[in-house]
C-alpha cells in the first residue's frame, strides 16, 4: 500500500498539470483573439517573421504559421486537461491510473516552453520569468509523479544466476 506522501505527490503532479493546462489554454485564447495572432507581440512576432523568412514563406503563410503556433498552444492546453480528466476517470472507475499521459504532456509542455523561450531569452524580465516558471512547474510535476509512483522504471528482469556445473562422465 502506498504511503500518504506518494498519493499526495501524484495528486499534486496532476494539479500542476491542470495549472499548466490553464496557462497554455489562456495563452492560446489571447493569441487566437488577436487578428495577427502572436505576430503583433514585440519579440515573438520578430521571431515568427524571421522563421518565415528562413523558410521562404509568403506573408499569408507567415500568418498561417502564427495561427498554427497559436493552435499548438491550444493543443497542449487541451492535452494536459484531458490527461487530468482521464486520470481522474481511471481513478474513479478502476482505483488506479497510469501516468504515461502525464509524462508525455509534461514533456511536451517543457519542450514547448523551451522553444517559446528562444525569442525572449536575451530580454530577461517578466517574459523570461514566465517561461522559466512554466519550465519549473513541468519539472516539479514530473519529479512529483516519479516520486508518487515509487519508481522510475520497474525492474522486471530475472535475477542473474550462475550456470550449473557441467559434469562430464569419464
Amino acid at each position: 500500500m502506498k504511503s500518504v506522501l506518494h498519493r499526495a505527490a501524484r495528486v499534486t503532479a496532476y494539479l500542476i498539470a491542470l495549472l499548466l493546462a490553464l496557462v497554455w489554454t489562456a495563452s492560446a485564447a489571447v493569441s487566437l483573439t488577436h487578428p495577427l495572432f502572436d505576430i503583433g507581440q514585440p519579440h515573438v512576432g520578430d521571431a515568427i517573421i524571421t522563421i518565415g523568412r528562413l523558410l521562404a514563406l509568403s506573408p499569408a503563410m507567415v500568418v498561417a504559421f502564427a495561427h498554427m503556433l497559436a493552435g499548438l498552444k491550444l493543443f497542449i492546453g487541451i492535452y494536459l486537461f484531458i490527461t487530468v480528466m482521464v486520470a481522474a476517470w481511471d481513478w474513479a472507475i478502476h482505483g488506479t491510473s497510469d501516468d504515461a499521459m502525464l509524462d508525455v504532456g509534461l514533456l511536451i509542455s517543457a519542450l514547448a516552453s523551451l522553444i517559446a523561450a528562444v525569442p525572449v531569452a536575451g530580454l530577461g524580465g517578466e517574459p523570461l520569468q514566465a517561461v522559466i516558471g512554466e519550465l519549473m512547474l513541468a519539472a516539479i510535476a514530473s519529479a512529483l509523479a516519479i516520486y508518487g509512483r515509487g519508481f522510475v522504471i520497474p525492474d522486471e528482469r530475472p535475477r542473474p544466476r550462475r550456470p550449473e556445473p557441467v559434469v562430464v562422465a569419464a
